[in-house]
């Protein structure tokens, strides 16, 4: 998830294929980069959904996140 604005994004909605934990695998903002660690302290929650899941997200500014799930 890439957020392309200097404003940081909190409860930021996405669909992910599966409820369950998501780990945060890499961030752009990370202090290991440079950065400000803004971002979701290393994993988020995704709710059911008839789809799959849903996560709320907090995106760093002009910064990106990569996610995976947790099995």
């Amino acid at each position: 998830v890439v957020n392309f604005s200097p404003i940081v994004r909190r409860d930021y909605r996405i669909a992910v294929p599966a409820a369950g934990n998501w780990r945060e695998i890499f961030n752009s903002d990370s202090s290991l980069y440079g950065g400000t660690n803004v971002g979701n302290v290393g994993s988020v929650t995704a709710r059911a959904t008839p789809h799959g899941g849903e996560i709320s997200l907090t995106l760093p500014p002009l910064g990106g996140l990569i996610l995976v799930p947790e099995m």
